[in-house]
C-alpha cells in the first residue's frame, strides 16, 4: 500500500491511500475459504460448494471488510511512524472521494483529511502579574456560621407576635398618594419577608412586635437592597419592580419563628458526627480549621482559573476549526433521533468547546514538558490520604491494613482514578504556576474576594 500525503491548510492534511491487490487478496481468499467451510447452501453437502459460487455469492462484501480493516490498520500505523500529532480522528475526504466498486475493482483509493495539533510554546514568568488571594477569616465569620447552623437545625414555630429575625406572610396592596388602597393597583395575597433582610431601620421597627392581623404601611423600594428582591416580594419579577415606588398596605397573616438550637453536645454531634466535640471552644476551632480551609481552597481555585484563562488568552492556540466543526458533526450522534448535531448548534457551542479543547493541549504541553506526570505511587497515596480522612478522620496508621485494601479497590475504578489524576495534576500546575509567576501576594475578607468575583463577572 501506498501512502501519501500534502497539506490543505496550516493544521490540515490530506492523505491518500492507494490500495492494490496484492495488498489484500490474500486476507480475502482466507475469509472465502472460512465462509466456503460454514457455508449453508441447498444442493451441497457443507464444505463442499464451489469456491467460485463463494465467491460469488461473498465475495464483494468479504473484501470490502478486509480493505476496511486494512485501511484502518494501516493508517494508524502511518501516524504513528509519520509522528503526526492529530486531533479527533481521520475523516474521508468526501470533496475528493469516488465511489469504491468492491466487486468488480481491484486497486482503490481512499482519501482522509486529518486536523493537526498547534505547535505549543511559551513561557510564564513574573511578567505576567498575575494575584494570588489570600482569603483572611475572623472571629465574626465563625460566628456567623454557627449561628446560621443554630438557625438550620433550630425549632420553628408560629408566634403571634413579629420579633427580631422572624419571617413575616401576609397580603400587599398598593397605596396611592393619600394612603387609600390604589384601583388596579399591584396586589399579592402570598408576599413575605425577613424582618432581619430589610433594609432601613425605620421599616424594620414598623414590623417589630406587631401582631398577627396588623397592618403596616411602608415603601418597599426602601426596604429591599435589590430589584429582584423587591420584584419577588410584589410578585411581579424584577423588570416591572423597577417602575414601582408607592407605599404598601402589609396585612400580617402569620409569623415564622425558629428558635436557634442550644450549644450542647447534641447540637455539635449533629455537625461533627465523628469529631467528638464536647465544648464550645473545641466547636469554634474546628468551625475555624474548616472557614480556613474552605477559604484557602476558593483563593487557590481562582488563581488557578485565572492563571488558565491567561494562558489561553496569550497562547492563542490556532486550531482547525472547520475540521474540527465536521469531526463533532460526525462522531457525535443524536441515538434518540439518529441524526446528526444540527450544524447550528455546533455553531453556538463551538467557542465553548475550542477554548476547552484550547486547554486540553495547553495543560498536555505542561504536564509532559515540566515533568508533571502523576505516578502510580503518587496516586494511590493520595487515594490512602482522602480514604483516610472520610473514614478515619486522618488516622492512618491505626487503620494501615483496612486502608491498603479499600486504595487497591478504588484502583480499579477507572473514573476515580482519572478524577483523582486531574486533583494532583491541577495541585501542581498551581505549584509550578506560582513558582514560575511569583504572584503578588493579597490579602482581604471573603466579602471583599466575592466583590471582586462579582465584578470580574460582570466584565
Amino acid at each position: 500500500m501506498n501512502i501519501t500525503q500534502k497539506s490543505t491548510s496550516d493544521l490540515t492534511k490530506q492523505l491518500c491511500l492507494q490500495v492494490e491487490e496484492s495488498d489484500y487478496i490474500d486476507e480475502v481468499n482466507k475469509s472465502l475459504q472460512q465462509t466456503r467451510k460454514q457455508a449453508n447452501i441447498p444442493g451441497f453437502r457443507p464444505g463442499k460448494v464451489p469456491f467460485g459460487m463463494v465467491k460469488k455469492m461473498y465475495g464483494e462484501s468479504v473484501t470490502a471488510d478486509v480493505v476496511s480493516n486494512l485501511i484502518g490498520t494501516e493508517l494508524d500505523n502511518y501516524l504513528a511512524k509519520e509522528k503526526l500529532a492529530i486531533l479527533g480522528q481521520p475523516m474521508p475526504d468526501l470533496e475528493v472521494q469516488e465511489a469504491v466498486d468492491f466487486k468488480n475493482g481491484k486497486e482503490f483509493s481512499f482519501y482522509y483529511v486529518i486536523g493537526l495539533k498547534p505547535e505549543i510554546n511559551f513561557d510564564l514568568d513574573e511578567s505576567w502579574g498575575i494575584k494570588a488571594y489570600n482569603i483572611l477569616f475572623d472571629e465574626e465569620d465563625v460566628d456567623k456560621y454557627i449561628e446560621d447552623m443554630r438557625l438550620k437545625m433550630g425549632t420553628q414555630s408560629n408566634p403571634d407576635v413579629v420579633s427580631e429575625g422572624d419571617v413575616v406572610m401576609g397580603s400587599i396592596q398598593e397605596l396611592d398618594e393619600e394612603g387609600n388602597v390604589k384601583e388596579n393597583g399591584i396586589t399579592n395575597e402570598r408576599a413575605s419577608l425577613s424582618v432581619d433582610f430589610i433594609k432601613l431601620k425605620t421599616i424594620k421597627a414598623k414590623f417589630i412586635g406587631k401582631k398577627v392581623g396588623a397592618t403596616v404601611n411602608f415603601n418597599p423600594t426602601k426596604a429591599f437592597k435589590n430589584n429582584t428582591e423587591l420584584g419577588s416580594f410584589l410578585g411581579i419579577g424584577k423588570d416591572k419592580a423597577k417602575e414601582v415606588n408607592s407605599d404598601f398596605a402589609f396585612t400580617i397573616k402569620e409569623v415564622s419563628h425558629i428558635e436557634p438550637a442550644e450549644l450542647n453536645e447534641d447540637f455539635f454531634s449533629k455537625i461533627y458526627e465523628n469529631a467528638n466535640i464536647k465544648t464550645e471552644e473545641e466547636l469554634r476551632q474546628q468551625v475555624a480549621s474548616d472557614i480556613e480551609g474552605s477559604y484557602k481552597a476558593e483563593g487557590e481555585r481562582k488563581f488557578f482559573n485565572d492563571v488558565v484563562d491567561a494562558i489561553i488568552k496569550k497562547t492563542d492556540l490556532q486550531l482547525p476549526d472547520e475540521f474540527l466543526k465536521a469531526w463533532i458533526k460526525e462522531s457525535n450522534l443524536r441515538e434518540e433521533e439518529d441524526k446528526r448535531i444540527d450544524p447550528e448548534q455546533i455553531e453556538r457551542e463551538y467557542d465553548q468547546y475550542r477554548d476547552s479543547l484550547r486547554w486540553q493541549l495547553l495543560e498536555e504541553y505542561l504536564v509532559v514538558n515540566n515533568n508533571l506526570v502523576v505516578t502510580e505511587q503518587e496516586l494511590r497515596d493520595r487515594i490512602k490520604e482522602i480514604l483516610g480522612l472520610q473514614a478515619f478522620g486522618g488516622d492512618v496508621s491505626a487503620n494501615e491494613d483496612i486502608l491498603n485494601q479499600v486504595t487497591e479497590s478504588v484502583m480499579q475504578n477507572k473514573d476515580e482514578v482519572k478524577r483523582v489524576s486531574e486533583q494532583i495534576i491541577e495541585q501542581k500546575l498551581r505549584n509550578y504556576f506560582k513558582e514560575k509567576i511569583q504572584p503578588e501576594e493579597v490579602n482581604l475578607k471573603y466579602d471583599d474576594f466575592v466583590k471582586i468575583l462579582k465584578k470580574e463577572a460582570k466584565a
